[in-house]
């Protein structure tokens, strides 16, 4: 039964990183250079991960489940390695673009994964069922004692230099976001960030099944990269929609859309997830300014203006729209005080606030809750 699941799953993990891979490099042609350096990057990675799945079939012995397989561990190496090189591309590090780089960090895997099949077509490779076997090869062969060590310490060394890589070059990225004025990449930057960070830990958690003779392991990894692989689909989906919107132009619009419920949740300030700092949220402090909003919105001024007018609204109407329509949410989800609620909405006056209210939804803040909360 658990060798059927394992063979099941690792069929559709590998079936999907192809799909994923490839049809991200043939769709994204249409969008020219705004995606060719992801293009590349993704079809690469999940193409050399589909091959390390597909490998795992070959752990199963009837001796029972390999640990610490060359070829697996070997092919996991360079999707990490390619992975990694990719990533610190997207960061702004320009290690792709050198050669010697991609030599170093690719001849050792490569070169013990041909050793790896040298061995196996000849029948002098012999499979580990747990680390304690490795033992007993020390004084009858002890080349292949030694030489599966060596095989293990440098495959880690090429781990923690590719982990390095990409913490340097992810420090190196803050810096320069936190140096460069807002644009609307932003946002676009940080998911790619995320997606990045997502499958570096995945592959670097891929070591723990590795370990140790169970299926369950695997399987449950498997599962893991299954969902890690919608959720990549539906990253790059969002990507398309919005480089789509960029053509169009409409861009603006859809950032504000899309950042408006964000900005609304944070009624005390701080950092927006797309950059911008917020000593204070201007819709719920003072008399919003078009430049307040704008900033904290993350888009332009024009951007916003032109949305507001094809609302066939003005400014502070739209900011007392949204900053009600918020704490009708905050009356119907939470436990909150009504008072404590207009306070941080900037109704320091309760009155005020029940009269704004009523004139919005037809009834006071406590019947609304009545009627409304969940």
């Amino acid at each position: 039964m658990s060798e059927g699941l394992f063979h099941i799953f690792n069929a559709i993990t590998s079936v999907g990183c192809l799909l994923l891979g490839w049809g991200v490099f043939f769709h994204g042609r249409r969008f020219g250079s705004d995606v060719l350096l992801l293009r590349r990057f993704v079809a690469a990675v999940f193409t050399s991960f589909a091959c390390h799945q597909c490998s795992l079939g070959s752990i199963l012995h009837p001796e029972g489940v390999e640990v610490f397989a060359s070829k697996p561990l070997g092919l996991l190496c360079v999707s990490l390695i390619i992975l990694c090189m990719g990533g610190t591309a997207i960061m702004g590090r320009k290690h792709h673009c050198n050669l010697a780089l991609w030599v170093l960090m690719l001849a050792t895997p490569v070169a013990f994964l041909q050793l790896n099949l040298v061995m196996m077509a000849s029948g002098n490779y012999h499979p580990l069922f747990h680390w304690s076997e490795l033992i007993g090869f020390r004084h009858s062969q002890p080349v292949f004692y030694y030489g599966r060590l060596v095989f293990v310490l440098f495959q880690l060394l090429f781990w923690l230099l590719s982990a390095g890589m990409l913490v340097d070059a992810f420090v190196f990225d803050c810096r320069q976001r936190a140096a460069t004025p807002l644009s609307d990449d932003a946002e676009r930057h940080r998911v790619e960030l995320r997606f990045i960070l997502l499958w570096a830990g995945l592959m670097i958690a891929g070591l723990v099944p590795m370990l140790f003779n169970s299926l369950l392991l695997y399987i449950i990894y498997s599962i893991l990269v299954i969902v890690a692989l919608i959720a990549t689909a539906w990253g790059y989906y969002r990507l398309v929609r919005y480089l789509r919107a960029r053509a169009d132009g409409r861009l603006a619009s859809v950032l504000i859309v899309r950042r408006l419920p964000k900005l609304l949740t944070m009624e005390q300030g701080g950092t927006t997830e797309w950059g911008v700092v917020l000593l204070c949220n201007p819709f719920f402090c003072g008399n919003p300014s078009l430049d307040n909003v704008a900033q904290a919105l993350g888009v332009e001024n024009s951007d916003l203006s032109d949305f507001l007018t094809k609302q066939g609204v003005n400014l502070v109407a739209w900011v007392s729209d949204q900053r009600l329509r918020h704490c009708a949410q905050q009356l119907s989800t939470t436990q909150r005080k009504i008072s404590e609620i207009a306070d941080s909405c900037g109704y320091h006056d309760l009155p005020t606030f029940t009269r704004a209210f009523k004139r919005q939804f037809g009834m006071a803040p406590s019947t609304y809750r009545e009627k409304n909360h969940d």
